[in-house]
């Protein structure tokens, strides 16, 4: 039990010696921001709706034909 124990906390002391190094080389600057996500326009979404509109009436008119041909 006790050398599990010394086991674990080398290990800790290594990920935290290893995480400093990390943080040392590439520090992070106060002018940083975390990335958001940016709004899409209006026009971007009613594109996206004209587009989903466009190949719903394409495949409905697919659908029609094969059943034209079928039907004969």
């Amino acid at each position: 039990m006790n050398s599990l124990v010394l086991r674990k906390t080398a290990l800790d002391r290594d990920l935290a010696a290893k995480y400093a190094v990390a943080t040392a080389t590439h520090p992070l600057s106060s002018q940083q921001k975390p990335a958001r996500l940016r709004r899409k326009g209006p026009a971007l979404w009613a594109a996206l709706a004209l587009l989903v509109l466009a190949a719903d009436f394409l495949l409905a008119y697919l659908a029609w034909l094969a059943i034209d041909l079928v039907m004969g």
